[in-house]
């Protein structure tokens, strides 16, 4: 699959992206190729997930049989991959991507292969400029894709349903003709096509079921794998600090899921067959059937005044959920903490509370549940009852047979089931209901790609830092953590950041990065707002490394090469001068060791090597680190140091946040802040000269430098 190509395809489309955006994706998606049927347009539909294009299904057929409709497409002609433009009459022009196009005849492309968005661009246009998606639209998109399935549930429903008719009626038969003149002949041919019958609905049954369990996994990672991009996408600095809540409202997307692949498709496929068999009872028993009419009106009643108590209740549960989801993911992530201060107990209290809390609403809330179930269940009982009584009445008439009876009832069991999965339908909305809302409280907050906003990926970018009028709060907090009004960073400088705990320095770093946006003001990468970059461009420029390292659950070259793009050759090169081959030759897999979440059983200081060594593999033009090596001890501070020196070009900038003196000979420039402002601003020499005339406020402001004219 050729890059430019594909790229030329998406900006057709309205979609802006750079070659090497595109390239990498088809990468990480394992170089898709035309001829790999299903699992090509799988793996070409994940890079296409990765760049931002959402709900577009692909398709793929012979060119011949494409219209206006279909295009632009992507087409393999004489061995490479164009791009079918346009239709001109008889004959179709192909792009290149590289900026030449060429015609050729239809005919030409008879047998060529071609892939096609089966999804009109002008409603992609919408969806990027209209509103974001919602959970809810999510599913019901999802659900909507696979109409013609669901379609094949509904006509196994229909038929599985006409299957209980001809039971009743086989029923009806027995006791009407075969009992009163034992006909063993009629009673066996009767027997044989009722069991053919059955053997029919138990085929259909599984049949469906299988079908909506496709469906309900077709669904499941097509909305899962948006809302995680949605997750990923979400601006650091909008994200909310509880990090467990946010997984939690994420995971209610599940049950949500279930709900709607599930539940609601049977319910609704049955529903109307229940509807139909009072119907059929009224024609064969006439007045029996206003006992399952009311059956059916009571029971919606009790539902949707079920549903009208849990509303509250629910929102108030899964709220509750959410903090207690929170409080799990905090306890485990500090265990070492908790043990070692003894505080175990408190976090113990703290979670029999939030689970003495859940379970109380549970219980109201199964209760209201449970009432809902229990009034429909006695309704059916009681419509049972009533059925009988009035059938008897009939029966002496004469106005009703006794099969014609027993054939109700056996309806009438049809009729009861579901009504009340529609009961406990209804009071189950309300829970996923609130599940989607949570959902969409994650979908809601602010994206790094904005929708409708053609974002900037020039070829090539400076690698010039420039601050104006900058000031950046957290979350709600009015005081502003960071106040800039002006700051430069030339191409090539090499610039060590000083400050106290809490002086802003990390936040400054954070910033320049483009991770966070300043809350006023804006940040220039090469003399462009990165407000108004594409992400991917912006990370590629511009290597960030922060405090505390993170490592992911996999094998040590997983974590040191997260894009997996990086020879070996490089990787051994920065293994050895970072000194980290030690910790490859001490273990017997090497490179491929597993690595746990979060890097356990790793030191801090052997974390913090893998996170620069993770930086230095990507040769980013700009670095920006955040106490690297403030777990190092000074002979793995020297090497780290001399390490990100060699990987620098004379074009490359550097900023170094630090607290200590082993990065001061490295800096051409010394910027010290203090509560949120550049205080000093210079050359090395003079800035130390400056801190240390200032005495015990030098050593608050920069404690170690004290020690620099050593």
């Amino acid at each position: 699959m050729d890059a430019a190509a594909l790229r030329r395809l998406l900006e057709l489309r309205g979609q802006r992206v750079s070659l090497t955006d595109v390239q990498r994706a088809l990468e990480q998606a394992g170089e898709p190729q035309f001829a790999g049927g299903s699992e090509a347009l799988s793996a070409l539909s994940a890079a296409l997930g990765s760049l931002g294009t959402e709900k577009v299904r692909l398709a793929a057929t012979r060119a011949e049989m494409l219209s206006e409709r279909h295009l632009p497409a992507l087409v393999e002609y004489q061995g490479r991959t164009w791009v079918l433009a346009e239709a001109r009459g008889p004959r179709r022009l192909l792009d290149s991507g590289e900026g030449s196009t060429r015609e050729v005849e239809a005919a030409d492309l008879d047998q060529a292969f071609a892939i096609w968005f089966d999804r009109p661009a002008h409603a992609e246009e919408r969806d990027r400029n209209g509103t974001r998606h919602s959970a809810a639209r999510l599913l019901a998109g999802a659900l909507a894709v696979r109409g013609r399935i669901l379609v094949e549930v509904a006509l196994a429903t229909l038929l599985t349903s006409l299957l209980a008719v001809a039971i009743s009626l086989f029923a009806l038969q027995v006791y009407d003709r075969v009992i009163p003149s034992f006909s063993h002949a009629t009673l066996h041919a009767l027997a044989g096509v009722v069991g053919v019958l059955i053997v029919f609905d138990f085929v259909l049954r599984l049949v469906r079921a299988r079908l909506l369990d496709r469906v309900s996994a077709e669904v499941d990672e097509e909305v899962s794998a948006t809302v995680f991009r949605a997750l990923i996408g979400v601006r650091l600095d909008a994200r909310p600090g509880k990090v467990g809540t946010l997984a939690a409202q994420v995971a209610g997307l599940e049950s949500a899921r279930a709900f709607f692949a599930s539940s609601v498709l049977f319910t609704i496929a049955e529903v109307p067959f229940a509807l139909l068999f009072i119907a059929i009872i009224a024609f064969i028993a006439g007045p029996i059937a206003w006992f399952y009419g009311a059956l059916a009106l009571g029971a919606l009643v009790a539902g949707l005044a079920a549903y009208a108590k849990l509303d509250s209740l629910s929102r108030e549960q899964l709220e509750a959920g959410f903090r207690r989801n929170g409080l799990l993911v905090e306890s485990i992530q500090g265990a070492e903490t908790i043990k070692a201060l003894g505080a175990t107990w408190r976090f113990s209290e703290r979670w029999r509370e939030a689970t003495k809390e859940i379970a109380a609403m549970s219980l109201r809330a199964r209760t209201a549940m449970v009432g809902a179930a229990t009034v429909a269940q006695s309704l059916a009982s009681i419509a049972y009852v009533a059925v009988v009584v009035m059938g008897v009445y009939l029966v002496e008439s004469g106005s009703l047979t006794v099969g014609a009876l027993i054939a109700c009832t056996m309806l009438g069991a049809r009729v009861i089931g579901p009504i009340a999965n529609g009961v406990a339908l209804i009071t189950q909305a309300q829970q996923a209901a609130q599940s989607l809302r949570a959902v969409d409280a994650v979908l809601d907050l602010p994206p790094e790609r904005e929708h409708g906003v053609a974002l900037l990926s020039p070829a090539s970018l400076g690698h010039e830092l420039v601050v104006e009028g900058a000031r950046f709060c957290y979350g709600n907090v009015p005081v502003p953590q960071l106040d800039v009004p002006a700051l430069r960073i030339a191409e090539g400088e090499r610039v060590v950041l000083l400050g106290p705990p809490g002086s802003g320095k990390s936040t400054l770093l954070k910033i320049l990065s483009g991770l966070y946006r300043p809350s006023q003001g804006r940040m220039l990468l090469g003399g462009v707002d990165v407000a108004l970059l594409d992400p991917e461009l912006v990370r590629r420029h511009v290597g960030y490394l922060p405090q505390d390292v993170q490592l992911f659950r996999g094998t040590l070259r997983e974590n040191l090469d997260l894009e997996g793009t990086v020879s070996d050759d490089l990787l051994l090169q920065v293994v050895r001068e970072l000194g980290l081959d030690a910790l490859v030759r001490d273990h017997p897999r090497g490179l491929d060791r597993e690595i746990f979440e979060g890097g356990s059983g790793l030191s801090g200081g052997q974390r913090q090597m893998a996170g620069i060594a993770r930086l230095l593999l990507r040769r980013p033009s700009v670095l920006l680190l955040d106490e690297p090596t403030g777990a190092l001890d000074h002979m793995f501070e020297a090497r780290a140091l001399r390490a990100i020196v060699n990987c620098l070009g004379p074009r490359d900038t550097f900023m170094l946040a630090t607290h200590r003196t082993a990065a001061l000979p490295l800096a051409s420039r010394v910027i010290v802040v203090q509560q949120g402002r550049i205080v000093l601003d210079g050359e090395p020499g003079r800035v130390l000269k400056v801190l240390q005339a200032h005495g015990e406020r030098a050593g608050q402001c920069a404690a170690p430098n004290a020690a620099v004219p050593a």
